[in-house]
């Protein structure tokens, strides 16, 4: 019986254990797309950049259902470069369907700016105990056209 309990109680730690290190990753990589997005959309590429993997490859969907241009990291600093900035109070960014497998991991980011939205499909490598960008893929949201 004593076997018994001590096991039981072992199961639940080791299970505990897991929820806790589960919930410290998840968190982990919240703040690593929250970091690359809201840096984003306040052109500071530095910052942006320590969420990158060095090999990210971004790209998506246009509104007109074309394929957009890759955008590796120097190319997303051109763009920064052009691009208004837009500050973090008025962003509205919701991290999603955070999958951990390892040392890689995927989640979706609803984003965009007041009057255009988008969905980003992330992937993830942890790497030296970090979570870096490696992929992403968006697509707008589709607008309907109302008539009266």
């Amino acid at each position: 019986m004593k076997k018994a309990i001590i096991i039981i109680t072992l199961l639940i730690s080791a299970a505990d254990s897991y929820a806790q290190l589960k919930t410290i990753e998840t968190t982990a990589i919240e703040k690593t797309i929250n970091n690359y997005i809201e840096n984003f959309f306040e052109n500071n590429f530095d910052l942006m950049n320590e969420s990158l993997h060095p090999r990210l490859a971004k790209r998506g969907l246009n509104l007109d259902s074309t394929l957009s241009d890759d955008f590796p990291p120097e190319k997303l600093k051109e763009l920064m470069m052009t691009k208004q900035k837009f500050e973090v109070k008025h962003q509205n960014n919701v991290v999603e369907d955070i999958i951990i497998y390892g040392d890689m991991a995927s989640a979706s980011l609803r984003t965009g700016y007041p009057n255009l939205r988008w969905t980003e499909y992330i992937h993830l490598v942890k790497q030296d105990g970090d979570w870096k960008i490696i992929n992403v893929f968006w697509e707008y949201e589709k607008v309907e056209n109302k008539k009266h």
